[in-house]
């Protein structure tokens, strides 16, 4: 909602010279999935047994979505001196948190699959999905705060867990394989 705010209020929904509505920002994540799944698939499999392994790539994921927000605050701290970011700020934002989900959600989903005893394999896909719930309403509550903090100091702020989270998911990852 933090992106869908400064698509809406901070952005220049112009390009070259069409206006669109800030709405389409959002068009961006799909658009991206649909273009990079097959390059992400066939990336795995051609790594082989060198691909990363799930933690590993839960680590690039959040990292992945700590630089989305990181990339944002540039950009942030030019609207506060009162002029309007261009969309491309947030086409690159969309982007790095596509290649995030990319690593994230399947491998979470196959994850929960393949560790789970058989009879509680469904109960365990509702706790994958009530997690992401649980971080949407997080992410809900951290726009309340697009108001009261400045702009570029909230998205700096976002930015800093992922990260952390993916770099201590990447120390510890190596114990897994």
């Amino acid at each position: 909602s933090t992106l869908n705010l400064f698509a809406d209020r901070s952005t220049r929904n112009e390009l070259l010279g069409v206006r669109f509505p800030s709405s389409w920002f959002q068009s961006l994540n799909a658009l991206f999935i649909i273009a990079f799944a097959p390059v992400f698939a066939w990336l795995w499999l051609r790594l082989g047994r060198r691909q990363p392994n799930a933690p590993q790539k839960f680590g690039i994921g959040l990292i992945g979505v700590g630089l989305g927000f990181a990339v944002l605050v540039p950009a942030a701290a030019s609207v506060g001196a009162g002029g309007l970011a261009s969309p491309m700020w947030l086409v690159g934002v969309y982007l790095l948190h596509t290649f995030a989900e990319l690593c994230l959600s399947p491998v979470g989903l196959s994850s929960m699959t393949k560790l789970a005893p058989a009879r509680v394999v469904g109960s365990m896909m509702g706790v994958w999905f009530l997690g992401a719930s649980v971080g949407n309403f997080l992410a809900g509550q951290m726009a309340s705060f697009y108001e009261k903090m400045p702009l570029a100091e909230l998205l700096g702020a976002v930015s800093v867990l992922p990260i952390l989270a993916g770099l201590v998911m990447l120390l510890f990852a190596k114990r897994f394989n």
